[in-house]
């Protein structure tokens, strides 16, 4: 009888230290990194010439303010480079996301040029598909996922469970972990985790307040206005709307 009693409290301990593991609320911080010679499709003297005045990698700080009922991610650090050249590639640099996990609601700010977009629609529901591939981020091990979002940009996420909240960097959602890597080939753009903070989290600081009140969208109408605004822009335009719907 002992044996028993005893073997049920190392059990018990057991579970009990698996659960204090998980991380339910806290703080990420993400290193947005972007090639921004690879935004260059064509090699000729005049895009050799300017991508010697543009470093290779754009690196922005982002931070992952989350519980397990909402989380809000913003800018945190922008890179410091030269601003006048690298301008035109700042679309949607600074995305103010915030998850109503709860509601599966988001609300969103979105800057794209001289426009000033404010999202409040459902969370985007995403089908990702699941592999045996994991890697190590922050500290965590993470499981590989993947998925396509507007018909053709395929994504890859890193996920880890002992985060067991469903959420990410920008709106990226629906796994059963927070994502701690993601990676968008189509847009040479990466978001990987370099620390994760396990510190109280309140519902009050993290709902969003817009710093002024502008015309609200869904994501359908803002992506068709964006659609609207760039369709004789060519190439670039796909590149614009992906970036800024994410």
């Amino acid at each position: 009888m002992k044996k028993i009693l005893y073997l049920i409290i190392l059990l018990s301990a057991s579970f009990v230290t698996e659960a204090q593991q998980l991380i339910l609320q806290g703080k990420i911080h993400y290193e947005r990194k972007e090639n921004l010679h690879k935004l260059f499709t064509e090699e000729n003297e005049w895009t050799n010439e300017f991508k010697k005045q543009l470093p290779k990698y754009r690196i922005d700080i982002f931070e992952l303010s989350f519980n397990t009922k909402r989380s809000l991610y913003k800018m945190e650090q922008e890179f410091e480079g030269n601003s006048n050249i690298l301008d035109w590639f700042n679309v949607a640099k600074s995305n103010i996301v915030s998850q109503n996990i709860e509601n599966q609601k988001v609300q969103a700010q979105k800057v794209v040029y001289e426009n000033t977009y404010q999202i409040n629609d459902s969370l985007p529901k995403i089908t990702w598909k699941l592999h045996n591939e994991y890697r190590t981020i922050a500290g965590f091990s993470c499981r590989k996922a993947s998925t396509i979002i507007l018909d053709s940009v395929y994504i890859i996420a890193f996920f880890t469970d002992e985060i067991p909240v469903s959420g990410g960097p920008e709106s990226m959602n629906g796994l059963p972990g927070m994502i701690l890597g993601l990676v968008v080939p189509r847009l040479n753009t990466t978001w990987f985790a370099t620390r994760v903070d396990h510190v109280s989290v309140s519902d009050e600081s993290l709902v969003f307040y817009p710093k002024a009140k502008k015309k609200i969208n869904t994501i359908k109408t803002f992506l068709d206005e964006l659609k609207l605004a760039t369709k004789n822009w060519g190439k670039e335009s796909g590149d614009i709307i992906w970036r800024s719907v994410l």
